[in-house]
């Protein structure tokens, strides 16, 4: 029996905004540091809305996005299926008693002691890209389930994307079907195969792309010999942002997989689509410059936050695109969209490192030294990425559920237990 502890989720009422919710959890502490407000149940709206629009693609939620052991505990309460890049993950999602056969070991590159590891809690289900890998796999865990992944990047790009196929992935045209032939050689079980279209992905038209090769590809490995290809896991990166609406990828990926026969099995590897809009985060001004810059006043601010905690996307792909939403002092709540004066401005981490910096050359209304600055979208790959450099904290997560949420949530949850006569608790 399964025991899910989420008494750390705060119950708050229904008509309560996040804006009231972080100026709220601010005014209630004694320090400056950056405070995240995780909103827990847009994680299980956006689950359930994965699982409605697409029914046939199993969400398998990829945990280094957020690793927050909230969102791992409920989805776990909900039966989900979990991605995992190491050991830790694996060691992570298993503690909620997640049974073996729902987690997928999908780095194409694994340690040896990982993937030893893997073996002895039986996670089989696993992704490789080369030779080397395939000869690693047949000497530590001969019995595993390989999954061949291969490029299938997004031509769309924007300045925003990492474009995975630059470090994993085999070309569909030769190098798979060198490694098919390797699995009969080693005598491998192929189960199926990957891709990931790059992250953020905007661009449904490589999805539906991969789909078709994969397709293929399961075509080939049968004419080949392999018997027990099975499973097309179509990747992550799909947006999550709360303006992106799901229903054009949700329409193509359907009639993408109309052609897939139905024994085979569709998984996917969310993280952004499920996490990112469920954070909110709140940083303090803790300095200002005022500087003229041909005869014009900008400003220069710094924050409690940076590249080491919640805006390492913005170091990664050197392109500053996320601007506060809101602000506030005290009681006081602003929006930055407001028809206030603004200015050329700057927006910087609190480190001593000259790359920390969160926005540039944007129009901002003047803000001052102790207002706290509100950004949206914050749930993927923030603090999963943060670090103590400088000696600075992390930012605090704070879940929180609205009334209305939780009592669906525990309703949902009671139905599942009943229909699949399981026993678990939740306090």
């Amino acid at each position: 029996m399964a025991n899910f502890d989420l008494s750390e989720i705060k119950i708050v009422d229904d008509h309560t905004s996040e804006l009231e919710m972080l100026r709220n959890l601010v005014n209630e502490k004694d320090d400056e540091n950056t405070v995240h407000l995780l909103n827990v149940g847009e994680i299980i709206r956006k689950h359930q809305l994965w699982v409605q629009k697409m029914p046939r693609v199993v969400p398998y939620y990829a945990v280094k996005c957020n690793p927050n052991p909230t969102i791992i505990k409920v989805l776990a309460a909900l039966g989900g299926h979990f991605d995992c890049a190491s050991k830790g993950e694996i060691i992570q999602v298993m503690q909620y008693e997640v049974p073996s056969d729902k987690i997928i070991f999908a780095n194409p590159i694994k340690f040896p002691s990982h993937l030893e590891y893997a073996r002895k809690v039986g996670v089989d289900t696993m992704t490789a890209d080369s030779e080397e890998e395939l000869k690693k796999i047949r000497k530590l865990y001969p019995d595993a389930k390989v999954v061949i992944r291969i490029r299938c990047d997004s031509t769309v790009r924007t300045a925003r994307t990492h474009c995975l196929d630059d470090k994993f992935g085999c070309d569909p045209s030769s190098d798979a079907v060198q490694l098919i032939k390797m699995t009969l050689d080693l005598g491998l079980q192929l189960h199926g195969f990957s891709f990931h279209a790059g992250s953020p992905c905007e661009d449904a038209v490589a999805i539906c792309r991969g789909i078709y090769r994969c397709k293929d590809l399961i075509d080939t490995a049968k004419t080949m010999g392999c018997r027990d290809v099975k499973l097309i896991d179509i990747g992550g990166g799909f947006p999550g942002e709360r303006d992106f609406i799901l229903d054009e990828f949700a329409d193509m990926v359907n009639n993408a997989l109309e052609d897939i026969d139905s024994s085979v099995e569709i998984i996917s590897e969310p993280g952004r689509f499920i996490v990112a809009s469920a954070c909110n985060s709140a940083a303090y001004v803790i300095g200002k410059k005022t500087v003229m810059k041909e005869n014009q006043k900008t400003f220069m601010y710094y924050i409690t936050d940076g590249v080491y905690g919640s805006f390492n996307e913005e170091l990664c792909t050197n392109n500053y695109f996320r601007s506060p939403v809101s602000s506030f002092r005290n009681r006081f709540i602003q929006s930055t969209s407001t028809d206030d004066e603004k200015y050329p401005s700057s927006v910087w981490g609190p480190t001593c490192d000259s790359f920390d910096v969160v926005l540039k050359n944007s129009m901002l209304p003047e803000f001052n030294v102790g207002d706290w600055l509100v950004w949206a979208d914050i749930g993927a790959y923030s603090t999963s990425c943060a670090n103590n450099f400088n000696s600075l904290q992390i930012p605090k997560v704070h879940p929180i559920m609205r009334r209305k949420d939780w009592l669906d949530f525990l309703l949902n949850y009671l139905s599942a237990e009943v229909k699949n006569g399981q026993n678990n608790e939740i306090y």
